[in-house]
Protein backbone atom coordinates (compact mmCIF):
# COMPACT_ATOMS: atom_id res chain seq x y z
CA UNK A 1 0.00 0.00 0.00
CA UNK A 2 2.94 2.69 0.88
CA UNK A 3 5.34 4.09 -1.88
CA UNK A 4 7.75 6.40 -1.61
CA UNK A 5 7.22 9.67 -3.17
CA UNK A 6 8.96 10.65 -6.35
CA UNK A 7 9.02 13.50 -8.43
CA UNK A 8 6.46 12.30 -11.03
CA UNK A 9 3.61 12.25 -7.83
CA UNK A 10 4.62 15.90 -6.75
CA UNK A 11 1.82 17.16 -8.64
CA UNK A 12 -1.04 14.88 -6.85
CA UNK A 13 0.18 17.13 -3.61
CA UNK A 14 -1.83 19.98 -5.34
CA UNK A 15 -5.17 18.31 -4.50
CA UNK A 16 -4.58 18.07 -0.98
CA UNK A 17 -7.40 19.74 1.41
CA UNK A 18 -9.53 19.11 -2.03
CA UNK A 19 -13.18 17.03 -1.41
CA UNK A 20 -12.82 13.54 -3.01
CA UNK A 21 -16.03 11.52 -3.20
CA UNK A 22 -18.04 14.15 -1.75
CA UNK A 23 -17.37 12.99 2.14
CA UNK A 24 -13.49 12.75 2.33
CA UNK A 25 -11.20 15.66 2.53
CA UNK A 26 -7.87 14.87 1.09
CA UNK A 27 -5.01 15.90 3.87
CA UNK A 28 -2.25 14.34 2.53
CA UNK A 29 -0.10 11.92 0.22
CA UNK A 30 1.14 8.98 1.72
CA UNK A 31 3.33 7.93 -1.09
CA UNK A 32 3.25 6.66 -4.65
CA UNK A 33 4.47 4.17 -7.07
CA UNK A 34 4.37 4.21 -11.06
CA UNK A 35 0.95 3.63 -11.77
CA UNK A 36 -1.40 4.60 -8.12
CA UNK A 37 -1.40 7.01 -5.03
CA UNK A 38 -2.09 6.19 -1.60
CA UNK A 39 -3.26 9.74 -0.02
CA UNK A 40 -4.53 10.53 3.59
CA UNK A 41 -8.06 11.31 3.93
CA UNK A 42 -10.82 12.16 6.51
CA UNK A 43 -13.94 11.91 6.65
CA UNK A 44 -16.55 14.91 6.64
CA UNK A 45 -18.73 13.29 9.25
CA UNK A 46 -17.18 10.64 10.54
CA UNK A 47 -14.10 12.52 11.27
CA UNK A 48 -11.73 9.70 10.99
CA UNK A 49 -8.82 9.04 9.32
CA UNK A 50 -8.44 7.12 6.18
CA UNK A 51 -6.48 5.63 3.36
CA UNK A 52 -7.55 5.81 -0.18
CA UNK A 53 -5.76 4.51 -2.66
CA UNK A 54 -6.14 5.37 -6.16
CA UNK A 55 -5.70 4.56 -9.47
CA UNK A 56 -6.19 6.27 -13.07
CA UNK A 57 -8.51 3.71 -15.40
CA UNK A 58 -5.98 4.52 -18.44
CA UNK A 59 -3.39 2.10 -16.76
CA UNK A 60 -3.18 -0.87 -18.60
CA UNK A 61 -4.34 -3.77 -16.71
CA UNK A 62 -6.25 -1.59 -14.24
CA UNK A 63 -9.00 -3.79 -13.70
CA UNK A 64 -6.84 -5.93 -11.66
CA UNK A 65 -7.40 -2.98 -8.84
CA UNK A 66 -10.48 -3.89 -8.50
CA UNK A 67 -9.96 -7.78 -8.29
CA UNK A 68 -7.56 -6.67 -4.97
CA UNK A 69 -10.61 -4.30 -3.78
CA UNK A 70 -13.12 -7.09 -4.14
CA UNK A 71 -10.61 -9.71 -2.23
CA UNK A 72 -9.85 -7.33 0.42
CA UNK A 73 -13.46 -6.31 1.62
CA UNK A 74 -14.29 -9.85 2.01
CA UNK A 75 -11.19 -10.29 5.01
CA UNK A 76 -12.07 -9.50 8.48
CA UNK A 77 -8.85 -10.16 10.60
CA UNK A 78 -6.91 -7.44 12.80
CA UNK A 79 -3.58 -7.95 10.65
CA UNK A 80 -5.52 -6.97 7.41
CA UNK A 81 -6.93 -3.46 6.77
CA UNK A 82 -10.28 -2.94 7.03
CA UNK A 83 -11.54 -2.04 3.74
CA UNK A 84 -14.50 0.99 3.69
CA UNK A 85 -15.56 1.68 0.27
CA UNK A 86 -14.55 0.97 -3.51
CA UNK A 87 -15.38 4.23 -5.53
CA UNK A 88 -14.51 4.85 -8.95
CA UNK A 89 -15.32 8.55 -11.15
CA UNK A 90 -14.67 8.92 -14.66
CA UNK A 91 -10.86 8.99 -14.47
CA UNK A 92 -10.10 6.27 -11.75
CA UNK A 93 -10.71 3.65 -9.32
CA UNK A 94 -10.67 4.05 -5.38
CA UNK A 95 -10.25 2.04 -2.49
CA UNK A 96 -10.49 3.49 0.94
CA UNK A 97 -8.89 1.54 3.62
CA UNK A 98 -8.04 1.33 6.93
CA UNK A 99 -5.76 4.06 7.97
CA UNK A 100 -2.73 2.38 9.58
CA UNK A 101 0.19 4.61 11.74
CA UNK A 102 3.12 3.09 11.43
CA UNK A 103 6.31 2.12 9.30
CA UNK A 104 6.68 -0.62 6.95
CA UNK A 105 9.11 -3.54 8.51
CA UNK A 106 11.74 -2.43 6.05
CA UNK A 107 11.91 1.34 7.49
CA UNK A 108 11.53 0.02 10.60
CA UNK A 109 14.97 -1.95 10.88
CA UNK A 110 16.73 0.44 9.46
CA UNK A 111 15.85 2.82 11.82
CA UNK A 112 15.92 -0.21 14.88
CA UNK A 113 19.79 -0.47 14.47
CA UNK A 114 19.70 -3.65 16.09
CA UNK A 115 16.55 -5.71 16.93
CA UNK A 116 16.43 -8.96 19.19
CA UNK A 117 15.30 -12.51 18.94
CA UNK A 118 12.21 -11.57 21.02
CA UNK A 119 10.90 -9.05 17.96
CA UNK A 120 12.23 -11.48 15.34
CA UNK A 121 10.15 -14.48 17.03
CA UNK A 122 6.82 -12.17 18.04
CA UNK A 123 6.55 -10.77 14.40
CA UNK A 124 7.05 -14.48 12.67
CA UNK A 125 4.20 -15.93 14.63
CA UNK A 126 2.13 -12.73 13.51
CA UNK A 127 2.69 -13.00 10.38
CA UNK A 128 2.28 -17.41 10.61
CA UNK A 129 -1.67 -16.39 11.82
CA UNK A 130 -2.52 -13.76 9.55
CA UNK A 131 -0.90 -16.25 6.59
CA UNK A 132 -2.86 -18.92 8.87
CA UNK A 133 -6.35 -17.16 8.36
CA UNK A 134 -5.82 -16.37 4.61
CA UNK A 135 -4.85 -20.18 4.09
CA UNK A 136 -7.98 -21.34 6.21
CA UNK A 137 -10.61 -19.22 4.15
CA UNK A 138 -13.57 -21.12 2.48
CA UNK A 139 -12.01 -20.24 -0.94
CA UNK A 140 -8.16 -20.15 0.20
CA UNK A 141 -6.03 -17.09 -0.62
CA UNK A 142 -2.01 -16.92 -0.69
CA UNK A 143 -0.47 -13.61 -0.76
CA UNK A 144 2.11 -14.32 -3.30
CA UNK A 145 4.19 -11.13 -2.28
CA UNK A 146 5.40 -10.94 1.60
CA UNK A 147 8.58 -8.40 1.42
CA UNK A 148 9.50 -6.00 4.01
CA UNK A 149 7.71 -3.30 2.62
CA UNK A 150 4.67 -4.91 2.83
CA UNK A 151 4.39 -5.40 6.17
CA UNK A 152 3.49 -2.45 8.59
CA UNK A 153 4.95 -2.18 12.24
CA UNK A 154 2.54 -0.37 14.22
CA UNK A 155 3.44 -0.61 18.27
CA UNK A 156 3.61 -4.18 19.21
CA UNK A 157 1.43 -5.30 16.39
CA UNK A 158 1.67 -5.63 12.04
CA UNK A 159 -0.47 -5.31 9.27
CA UNK A 160 -0.26 -6.88 5.43
CA UNK A 161 -0.95 -4.19 3.15
CA UNK A 162 -0.69 -4.26 -0.56
CA UNK A 163 -2.74 -7.50 -1.81
CA UNK A 164 -2.06 -6.81 -5.07
CA UNK A 165 -1.31 -10.11 -6.74
CA UNK A 166 -3.07 -12.30 -4.22
CA UNK A 167 -5.32 -14.61 -5.48
CA UNK A 168 -7.50 -17.19 -5.04
CA UNK A 169 -5.89 -20.79 -5.27
CA UNK A 170 -7.99 -23.29 -7.98
CA UNK A 171 -7.37 -27.10 -8.43
CA UNK A 172 -5.48 -25.62 -11.70
CA UNK A 173 -2.88 -23.66 -9.46
CA UNK A 174 -2.15 -19.98 -9.07
CA UNK A 175 -2.79 -17.45 -12.84
CA UNK A 176 -0.32 -14.94 -11.12
CA UNK A 177 2.45 -17.20 -10.43
CA UNK A 178 4.46 -14.62 -12.79
CA UNK A 179 4.02 -11.48 -10.79
CA UNK A 180 5.65 -10.20 -7.56
CA UNK A 181 9.22 -9.04 -6.51
CA UNK A 182 11.92 -11.67 -7.88
CA UNK A 183 14.25 -11.52 -5.18
CA UNK A 184 11.77 -12.45 -2.77
CA UNK A 185 9.86 -15.01 -5.04
CA UNK A 186 9.62 -18.82 -4.50
CA UNK A 187 11.67 -21.05 -6.76
CA UNK A 188 7.99 -22.08 -8.28
CA UNK A 189 6.84 -18.48 -8.67
CA UNK A 190 10.32 -17.95 -10.81
CA UNK A 191 9.73 -20.98 -13.07
CA UNK A 192 6.34 -20.55 -13.69
CA UNK A 193 4.67 -23.43 -11.68
CA UNK A 194 1.82 -23.85 -9.96
CA UNK A 195 2.18 -21.85 -6.38
CA UNK A 196 -0.09 -22.93 -3.32
CA UNK A 197 0.40 -22.31 0.35
CA UNK A 198 3.33 -23.53 0.51
CA UNK A 199 4.62 -20.15 -1.61
CA UNK A 200 3.57 -17.96 1.26
CA UNK A 201 5.37 -20.36 3.81
CA UNK A 202 8.67 -19.45 1.74
CA UNK A 203 7.63 -15.76 1.93
CA UNK A 204 7.43 -15.99 5.47
CA UNK A 205 10.80 -17.26 5.74
CA UNK A 206 12.19 -14.55 3.47
CA UNK A 207 11.09 -11.80 6.09
CA UNK A 208 12.94 -14.17 8.62
CA UNK A 209 15.62 -14.59 7.18
CA UNK A 210 15.85 -10.75 6.76
CA UNK A 211 15.50 -9.94 10.08
CA UNK A 212 17.49 -12.93 11.21
CA UNK A 213 20.41 -10.53 9.62
CA UNK A 214 20.08 -7.73 11.62
CA UNK A 215 20.39 -9.84 15.08
CA UNK A 216 23.19 -9.24 17.18
CA UNK A 217 25.79 -11.85 17.28
CA UNK A 218 24.93 -12.78 21.13
CA UNK A 219 21.24 -13.39 19.60
CA UNK A 220 21.51 -15.65 16.88
CA UNK A 221 19.97 -18.91 17.36
CA UNK A 222 20.69 -22.20 15.24
CA UNK A 223 17.37 -23.61 16.40
CA UNK A 224 15.88 -20.09 14.36
CA UNK A 225 18.65 -20.41 11.43
CA UNK A 226 17.26 -24.46 10.92
CA UNK A 227 13.64 -23.32 11.32
CA UNK A 228 14.20 -20.69 8.48
CA UNK A 229 16.05 -23.03 6.47
CA UNK A 230 13.43 -25.51 6.12
CA UNK A 231 10.95 -22.94 5.05
CA UNK A 232 13.12 -21.89 2.46
CA UNK A 233 13.66 -25.24 0.83
CA UNK A 234 13.82 -25.51 -2.92
CA UNK A 235 11.40 -28.32 -2.95
CA UNK A 236 8.11 -27.15 -1.79
CA UNK A 237 6.88 -30.77 0.15
CA UNK A 238 10.41 -30.32 2.36
CA UNK A 239 8.84 -27.08 3.43
CA UNK A 240 6.04 -26.51 6.35
CA UNK A 241 3.02 -27.86 4.92
CA UNK A 242 1.40 -24.74 6.77
CA UNK A 243 1.41 -21.73 8.70
CA UNK A 244 0.20 -23.41 11.61
CA UNK A 245 3.34 -26.09 11.46
CA UNK A 246 5.70 -22.87 11.10
CA UNK A 247 4.35 -21.01 13.85
CA UNK A 248 4.11 -23.85 16.34
CA UNK A 249 7.94 -24.33 15.92
CA UNK A 250 8.50 -20.33 16.59
CA UNK A 251 6.49 -20.77 19.47
CA UNK A 252 9.09 -23.86 20.58
CA UNK A 253 11.66 -21.23 19.59
CA UNK A 254 9.97 -18.92 21.93
CA UNK A 255 9.77 -21.13 25.35
CA UNK A 256 13.70 -22.39 24.48
CA UNK A 257 14.56 -18.75 24.59
CA UNK A 258 12.78 -17.88 28.26
CA UNK A 259 14.23 -20.58 29.71
CA UNK A 260 18.11 -19.88 28.67
CA UNK A 261 17.09 -16.11 29.26
CA UNK A 262 15.81 -17.20 33.07
CA UNK A 263 18.77 -18.80 34.34
CA UNK A 264 20.39 -14.93 33.97
CA UNK A 265 19.77 -12.82 37.46
CA UNK A 266 16.25 -11.38 37.04
CA UNK A 267 15.68 -7.56 37.53
CA UNK A 268 13.39 -6.60 39.85
CA UNK A 269 11.74 -3.33 41.33
CA UNK A 270 14.15 -0.34 40.73
CA UNK A 271 13.90 2.98 40.61
CA UNK A 272 15.62 5.32 38.08
CA UNK A 273 16.29 8.80 39.46
CA UNK A 274 18.27 11.99 37.97
CA UNK A 275 20.29 14.11 39.99
CA UNK A 276 18.84 17.39 38.34
CA UNK A 277 16.77 17.96 35.99
CA UNK A 278 17.21 17.03 32.32
CA UNK A 279 20.11 15.06 33.31
CA UNK A 280 18.34 12.16 31.16
CA UNK A 281 16.89 9.69 34.00
CA UNK A 282 13.69 8.91 32.16
CA UNK A 283 16.00 7.93 28.94
CA UNK A 284 17.80 5.90 30.96
CA UNK A 285 14.61 4.57 32.30
CA UNK A 286 12.69 3.72 29.00
CA UNK A 287 15.84 2.44 27.35
CA UNK A 288 16.69 -0.23 30.33
CA UNK A 289 12.83 -1.07 30.08
CA UNK A 290 13.63 -1.44 26.48
CA UNK A 291 16.44 -4.27 27.30
CA UNK A 292 14.87 -6.44 29.61
CA UNK A 293 11.44 -6.95 27.70
CA UNK A 294 14.34 -7.53 24.43
CA UNK A 295 15.81 -10.71 26.47
CA UNK A 296 12.81 -11.69 27.77
CA UNK A 297 12.62 -10.11 31.05
CA UNK A 298 8.85 -9.30 31.06
CA UNK A 299 9.10 -5.58 32.43
CA UNK A 300 6.66 -2.70 33.05
CA UNK A 301 8.28 1.09 32.57
CA UNK A 302 6.04 3.44 35.69
CA UNK A 303 6.25 6.94 35.03
CA UNK A 304 5.96 8.78 38.93
CA UNK A 305 7.87 12.18 38.00
CA UNK A 306 4.60 13.60 37.06
CA UNK A 307 6.42 15.63 33.81
CA UNK A 308 3.91 14.23 31.37
CA UNK A 309 6.86 12.69 29.49
CA UNK A 310 4.95 9.25 28.22
CA UNK A 311 2.10 11.43 27.25
CA UNK A 312 3.83 13.30 25.02
CA UNK A 313 5.44 9.92 23.44
CA UNK A 314 2.24 8.40 22.90
CA UNK A 315 1.36 11.48 20.67
CA UNK A 316 3.83 10.21 18.37
CA UNK A 317 2.93 7.83 14.99
CA UNK A 318 4.97 5.30 16.53
CA UNK A 319 3.64 4.80 19.96
CA UNK A 320 0.77 3.22 20.76
CA UNK A 321 -1.72 3.99 23.07
CA UNK A 322 -4.52 1.55 24.67
CA UNK A 323 -7.05 4.01 26.04
CA UNK A 324 -8.88 1.26 27.65
CA UNK A 325 -6.14 0.07 29.94
CA UNK A 326 -3.72 3.12 29.58
CA UNK A 327 -0.66 1.13 28.64
CA UNK A 328 2.10 3.15 26.16
CA UNK A 329 3.73 0.21 23.68
CA UNK A 330 6.69 0.80 20.92
CA UNK A 331 8.23 -2.32 20.01
CA UNK A 332 9.84 -3.96 23.34
CA UNK A 333 9.06 -0.67 24.73
CA UNK A 334 5.75 -1.04 27.61
CA UNK A 335 4.99 1.85 29.97
CA UNK A 336 2.33 3.40 32.26
CA UNK A 337 2.07 6.14 34.65
CA UNK A 338 -1.24 4.47 36.54
CA UNK A 339 -0.29 3.33 39.93
CA UNK A 340 -2.88 0.90 39.66
CA UNK A 341 -1.28 -0.88 36.35
CA UNK A 342 2.07 -1.19 38.12
CA UNK A 343 -0.02 -3.30 40.84
CA UNK A 344 -1.60 -5.02 38.74
CA UNK A 345 1.82 -6.38 36.71
CA UNK A 346 2.91 -7.11 40.15
CA UNK A 347 0.24 -9.58 41.10
CA UNK A 348 0.57 -10.64 37.79
CA UNK A 349 3.49 -12.38 39.01
CA UNK A 350 5.60 -10.17 36.73
CA UNK A 351 9.03 -9.33 38.75
CA UNK A 352 10.41 -6.23 37.07
CA UNK A 353 9.07 -2.76 37.43
CA UNK A 354 11.38 0.01 36.35
CA UNK A 355 10.17 2.73 38.47
CA UNK A 356 10.94 6.82 36.96
CA UNK A 357 11.11 8.75 39.81
CA UNK A 358 12.36 11.98 37.91
CA UNK A 359 14.94 14.06 40.22
CA UNK A 360 15.96 13.46 43.54
CA UNK A 361 13.48 15.04 45.99
CA UNK A 362 10.35 13.59 47.99
CA UNK A 363 10.86 10.28 46.59
CA UNK A 364 12.37 8.51 49.94
CA UNK A 365 8.38 7.28 50.71
CA UNK A 366 8.70 5.87 46.90
CA UNK A 367 12.73 4.64 47.82
CA UNK A 368 11.59 2.29 50.36
CA UNK A 369 9.78 0.26 48.22
CA UNK A 370 12.34 -0.45 45.86
CA UNK A 371 15.32 -2.76 45.73
CA UNK A 372 18.00 -0.96 43.80
CA UNK A 373 18.19 2.65 42.87
CA UNK A 374 20.06 3.83 39.27
CA UNK A 375 21.60 7.00 39.67
CA UNK A 376 22.06 9.15 36.56
CA UNK A 377 24.75 11.68 37.21
CA UNK A 378 26.13 14.71 35.52
CA UNK A 379 30.29 14.66 34.97
CA UNK A 380 30.81 18.56 34.47
CA UNK A 381 33.49 19.90 37.02
CA UNK A 382 31.03 21.94 38.98
CA UNK A 383 28.56 18.75 38.75
CA UNK A 384 30.58 16.31 40.99
CA UNK A 385 30.80 17.45 44.37
CA UNK A 386 26.92 17.64 44.50
CA UNK A 387 27.32 14.24 42.23
CA UNK A 388 29.30 12.96 45.49
CA UNK A 389 26.96 13.90 47.90
CA UNK A 390 24.18 12.64 46.73
CA UNK A 391 25.55 9.06 46.50
CA UNK A 392 26.49 8.79 49.68
CA UNK A 393 23.29 9.75 50.91
CA UNK A 394 21.78 7.24 49.10
CA UNK A 395 23.97 4.33 49.25
CA UNK A 396 23.92 3.75 53.00
CA UNK A 397 20.03 3.36 52.28
CA UNK A 398 19.76 1.03 49.10
CA UNK A 399 21.90 -0.70 46.23
CA UNK A 400 22.81 2.29 44.22
CA UNK A 401 24.43 2.03 40.89
CA UNK A 402 25.76 4.94 39.39
CA UNK A 403 25.26 5.77 35.75
CA UNK A 404 27.08 8.78 33.92
CA UNK A 405 24.82 9.52 31.35
CA UNK A 406 25.95 11.56 27.31
CA UNK A 407 29.30 9.13 27.23
CA UNK A 408 31.28 11.30 29.31
CA UNK A 409 33.16 8.02 30.02
CA UNK A 410 35.91 10.32 31.65
CA UNK A 411 33.75 11.19 34.49
CA UNK A 412 32.94 7.79 35.14
CA UNK A 413 36.34 7.18 35.44
CA UNK A 414 37.41 9.97 38.05
CA UNK A 415 33.48 8.60 40.00
CA UNK A 416 35.33 5.18 40.31
CA UNK A 417 38.28 6.01 41.57
CA UNK A 418 37.08 7.91 44.62
CA UNK A 419 34.44 5.20 45.02
CA UNK A 420 35.98 2.49 44.28
CA UNK A 421 33.59 1.04 42.70
CA UNK A 422 31.93 0.22 39.01
CA UNK A 423 30.84 3.66 37.76
CA UNK A 424 28.51 2.95 33.96
CA UNK A 425 28.60 5.43 31.15
CA UNK A 426 25.65 5.42 29.06
CA UNK A 427 26.34 5.85 25.67
CA UNK A 428 25.03 8.87 23.46
CA UNK A 429 21.81 8.09 22.15
CA UNK A 430 18.66 9.28 20.16
CA UNK A 431 15.65 7.31 20.82
CA UNK A 432 15.07 5.30 23.98
CA UNK A 433 12.74 3.43 22.40
CA UNK A 434 15.58 1.62 20.12
CA UNK A 435 17.79 -1.08 21.53
CA UNK A 436 21.11 0.00 19.38
CA UNK A 437 24.51 -2.50 19.86
CA UNK A 438 25.90 0.17 22.30
CA UNK A 439 22.93 0.06 24.44
CA UNK A 440 22.85 -3.57 24.71
CA UNK A 441 26.54 -4.14 25.52
CA UNK A 442 26.29 -1.34 28.42
CA UNK A 443 23.09 -3.24 30.01
CA UNK A 444 24.54 -6.37 29.62
CA UNK A 445 27.45 -5.46 31.47
CA UNK A 446 25.36 -3.75 34.11
CA UNK A 447 23.21 -6.99 34.35
CA UNK A 448 26.58 -8.91 34.87
CA UNK A 449 28.39 -7.02 37.68
CA UNK A 450 25.70 -5.93 39.04
CA UNK A 451 23.67 -7.90 42.24
CA UNK A 452 20.55 -6.49 42.64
Amino acid sequence: MLFPPNKATESAVRIMEQILLGKYILTGLIGAGANSQVYLARHRILEQDRAIKRISKSVPGCEGFLSEANLLKSLKHPGIPMIYDIEEDDAYYYIVEEYVRGESLEAYVLHQKTISLKFVLQLGRQLCEIIGYLHALPEPVIYQDLKPEHIIVYGDQIKIVDFGIASVISFDGNPYQSYGTARYAAPEKRSGSPCDERTDIYGIGVILRFLEAHLPPEEHSARLHGIIDRALSEEKEARYETAAQLEKQLEMEKETDKISEGNKHPAKNMAVIGMRAGIGATHVAISYNVYLNAVGTACLYVAQDNKGDLWQMAASDRIRLDPKTGYVSCGDFLGTSSQGNSKEWSRRGHCCLIRDLGTYGSTDIELETCEGIVLVLGGRDWEMEAACQLYEKLRLRKHVVPVVNYGNEWAARQYAKRWRRNVYCFPLDGDPTTLSREKRQFFDTLQKKERW
